[in-house]
């Protein structure tokens, strides 16, 4: 190796000496000039800028989307940019691939941390980290978190990652994975996670790839099934190494996927091979089948969980906690207890071929922890419940949870009954989203002093913090949601429950004096969400927007009141053809334009009836007010007149209600969606502006 790659970095060195060990032999390491040096069997591992690579043999091993050279200058270049738009180039490179979007930027994917037992300042440490998405999520929930994956391009990527999101963790990171070994000493782990690493680690070609001919390769291939290459063995060798550097009251996460998974019988291919049933088949036949169709031995190895169980135990773990993860642990939305026996999970039962899609067999993936002895320790969401025990006087001590999602605003429902009454958790995964959820724990706690909001409103009971999880909890408010009752054919019944909610939260709007839209209110209302779109689209089309909106707001008299700022059917909650209750008020506005709720319900009734129209078509439909529907219309009218407002200024109303909608929603995934961006803002808004110049 060429002395010249390896840099003079002493302190980098001499962090990492102590609690490294060579991954050839297991010995311990020393500082040298030249690296990192094993005791035992003197082999140098080098310090590539800062990262220690321990890698064996597979020195060349690149696994990723995006070529070595594209990486490269991606990785240089978000040292020097904003963090969103290396993700925008990133996943134009891998053509928007909405798992790749997952494994970049979602953090509600890493719910699952809940179910960990993390001591205070806790090791941990994320056994092929990729992109570092996962080390990023779990890193301020922890003491030390080491990083460690086969591609070092990967790893020079997450390290800049850090740098813009975690700068106050201490993370380190290594490459290496591959040896006899991982290099670490015994016992230095409270925790290690793999997610979706497990089933890979038998799938190294050097392990069969080695005829010189097709004929000979395939049979490598074909013998690899039946010797210490089995890939079964190869995943418990890879597990007894992971319990080894486990401290005994340690603990092992591994997300993957389920062998009998509902959707692999006819609804997709297996996720790993590519092959239609592979993983139902039983191993023998599943090998013949890839060799055959693939040229390649079947070696990504998934199981049921019994399979699990068995493989785990076969490692020396003595202790292990399955929960179902759907539709997968990527785009996950729900986390689903499987223990027959738990304190805290009492998960609602579903009906019909639903409650197979859920059942402990047939659940898509598995989020398993598993303990090389019993542990004792809480785990985070047994401390949450404790603590909303504590926050809400139990007398008893039951606090359960009935259900876990994961909403795509990278945000934790869990519904839960504490003495009977009924609760709803949120838990905000992120620092954007946890700024907007303390803002709806503050305007619910303000809102009860006003008697006409208060009978919509659920009542915030608490808040705390668990090992660095904030957690907000509200009364669940009365009926189901607008959702679940929403079809083609029933959207415009819904108008007048909707105007007497608008009329309840806002009494005597239209006693009340037209006020005038001055330059401070347009500052609020429109230069602010302004400066967020600044960061995503053209300067020259935030110039429009801005001068249309002066053009035609500007001077405006208008009625000022409660607005919710979301007001769409996930919200809203109904019972026998009444809303009763309004949640997530995160975006809500003592001092707005109300009429924008009706322009937000409106708009809401349609998506939720025509869920195939596309954001642009939505938005220029509800714009032309001659393309409305007369319900659309008298309902708009409405709220226009207790505003003080005339329906001439509907186009502009429009543009400002969608300025405001999808400036909030930049909080959340959407700054690194593109597609997104570009079909909600860039193309929206000229389609807005067009109408508003049309008019």
């Amino acid at each position: 190796m060429n002395s010249s790659e390896i840099p003079a970095n002493t302190q980098v060195r001499d962090a990492l000496r102590d609690d490294l060990a060579c991954p050839r032999c297991a010995g311990p390491v020393r500082d040298a000039e030249s690296g990192l040096v094993c005791t035992a069997c003197g082999v140098t591992y080098p310090v590539r800028d800062g990262i220690a690579d321990f890698r064996c043999h597979r020195y060349d091993y690149y696994f990723n989307p995006v070529s070595r050279a594209e990486m490269e200058a991606l990785t240089r270049d978000a040292q020097f940019q904003p963090w969103e738009k290396t993700i925008h180039r990133f996943l134009e490179r891998v053509g928007q691939n909405p798992e790749w979007f997952d494994d970049l930027v979602v953090d509600g994917r890493y719910a699952w941390k809940l179910f960990l037992r993390l001591p205070k300042n806790a090791r941990v440490l994320d056994l092929g980290c990729g992109l570092g998405n996962l080390v990023k999520n779990i890193a301020p929930n922890a003491g030390r978190v080491d990083a460690l994956d086969l591609t070092l391009e990967r790893l020079k990527f997450a390290r800049v990652r850090f740098q813009h999101a975690n700068l106050t963790e201490r993370i380190t990171l290594l490459a290496g994975g591959d040896g006899t070994y991982l290099p670490f000493p015994d016992n230095s782990f409270d925790c290690v996670t793999l997610s979706g690493v497990l089933e890979w680690v038998a799938a190294d070609d050097k392990l069969w790839n080695r005829g010189s001919t097709r004929a000979a390769t395939a049979k490598h291939a074909f013998l690899s099934f039946f010797d210490k290459r089995n890939p079964r063995l190869t995943q418990i060798h890879f597990l007894t190494e992971v319990r080894r550097i486990l401290k005994p009251q340690g603990q092992l996460f591994v997300a993957i996927e389920n062998r009998l998974s509902h959707c692999y019988f006819g609804g997709r291919r297996d996720h790993h091979s590519g092959l239609w049933f592979a993983s139902l088949l039983p191993r023998f036949l599943a090998n013949l089948y890839s060799i055959l169709v693939k040229h390649q031995p079947y070696r990504t190895y998934t199981y049921s969980i019994n399979g699990y169980r068995r493989l785990l135990r076969a490692a020396g773990f003595s202790q292990e906690e399955f929960y179902g993860l759907t539709p997968g642990y990527t785009q996950l939305a729900e986390l689903i207890s499987l223990q027959r026996r738990d304190r805290i999970w009492r998960p609602w039962k579903a009906r019909g071929v639903e409650r197979l899609k859920r059942s402990r067999n047939f659940v898509p993936a598995y989020g398993i922890v598993a303990y090389p002895e019993t542990s004792s320790r809480p785990s985070l969401a047994e401390q949450l419940a404790a603590s909303l025990e504590q926050q809400l006087g139990s007398r008893q001590g039951t606090a359960c949870f009935t259900r876990f999602q994961v909403t795509d605003k990278n945000k934790g429902i869990i519904s839960a009954n504490v003495d009977g009454r009924p609760i709803v958790v949120k838990l905000p995964f992120n620092d954007a989203i946890g700024a907007r959820a303390a803002r709806n724990h503050q305007f619910l706690a303000k809102a009860r002093e006003h008697e006409s909001l208060r009978t919509y409103l659920p009542h915030a009971v608490g808040t705390g913090e668990i090992m660095g999880i904030r957690y907000y909890a509200e009364e669940r408010v009365a009926g189901h949601s607008l959702l679940e009752e929403l079809d083609a054919s029933n959207g415009m019944r819904w108008f007048d429950a909707a105007t007497a909610f608008l009329e309840a939260v806002n009494p005597g709007l239209q006693q009340r004096k037209p006020e005038v839209l001055t330059t401070e209110m347009f500052q609020r209302q429109v230069s602010a969400p302004l400066e967020r779109l600044a960061c995503v689209v053209d300067a020259t089309l935030v110039e429009r927007i801005d001068s249309y909106l002066r053009r035609s707001l500007e001077g405006l008299l208008v009625r000022f009141g409660v607005v919710h700022g979301d007001f769409s059917y996930s919200n809203v909650f109904v019972q026998s053809g009444s809303i009763v209750g309004v949640i997530d008020w995160d975006d809500s506005d003592l001092m707005g334009i109300p009429a924008l709720d009706a322009l937000n319900f409106v708009d809401s009734l349609y998506r939720g009836s025509n869920r195939h129209s596309t954001a642009v078509k939505v938005i220029s439909r509800l714009a032309r007010w001659g393309g409305l529907a007369d319900e659309e219309k008298d309902f708009l009218e409405t709220s226009y007149r207790r505003c003080g407002i005339e329906s001439s200024y509907h186009s502009a109303l429009v543009c400002l209600y969608w300025l405001r909608h999808v400036a909030d929603q930049l909080d959340g995934d959407m700054i690194y969606n593109k597609p997104a961006i570009d079909e909600r803002i860039t193309m929206a808004f000229k389609e807005l502006l067009q109408i508003g110049h049309d008019g």
